[in-house]
């Protein structure tokens, strides 16, 4: 299902942020000149995500995927917000060398930004087959919560909840945003982490259906 990309999430960092600075200046230039009239683009996926800066297309140098598709398993909008993909944040996390440990396809997507009163940062992925253990998924668990966190004064408290029959791990950082993680069918985890007054990660995961 296509989506429209724009940055929100990532583990955090200062390294991070100035990777995303430099892609948002190749993606500027690279949709400034395009392909030529009548060409097709040679990193067109099934789900457009937009012009992509990479030679290898949505394949990264440590062979994670970008998938677009996982997120058809989310919904359109989340309390009349629409959750667009982000594509300048699936561009960093291609560069990660630890992603493909676990993963073997990513997506991302957000609603809003840290400067609105309402956002959220999502990232779903499909587990390799080699790292489908609950040992692989609560490491990704406490990796993901505390990469969410560190911007945020870290992790201060952890729990696990039931919310709309899913099993959710939740975690709170210390500057306000709430953390979410859960499993889904077939080897998915779904992680999120926003701030604001409506809770859009709890509106996500009450809109997922088994």
């Amino acid at each position: 299902m296509p989506r429209g990309g724009r940055r929100r999430h990532s583990l955090p960092g200062i390294a991070a942020i100035l990777l995303a600075i430099l892609l948002a200046s190749m993606t500027m230039a690279a949709a400034a000149c395009g392909p030529a009239s009548g060409t097709p683009s040679p990193y067109q996926t099934e789900v457009p995500i937009g012009p992509t800066p990479w030679p290898s297309g949505t394949v990264g140098q440590y062979g994670l995927r970008i998938d677009p598709s996982l997120l058809a398993r989310l919904p359109e909008t989340v309390d009349a917000y629409p959750l667009l993909e982000d594509a300048l944040t699936e561009g960093t996390d291609m560069q990660d060398p630890d992603l493909p440990k676990t993963f073997d396809r990513f997506a991302a997507a957000a609603i809003g930004d840290p400067t609105q009163d309402n956002w959220l940062n999502v990232a779903i992925g499909h587990l390799n087959p080699d790292a489908q253990g609950a040992d692989v998924y609560q490491a990704w668990v406490a990796q993901y919560a505390t990469g969410a966190c560190s911007q945020a004064n870290g992790v201060s408290a952890t729990s696990q909840s039931t919310i709309n029959d899913w099993f959710v791990d939740v975690a709170s950082c210390g500057g306000g945003p709430v953390v979410y993680t859960l499993r889904l069918s077939d080897g998915v985890i779904l992680s999120m982490f926003g701030m604001g007054s409506r809770d859009l990660g709890r509106n996500l995961i009450e809109a997922i259906y088994q």
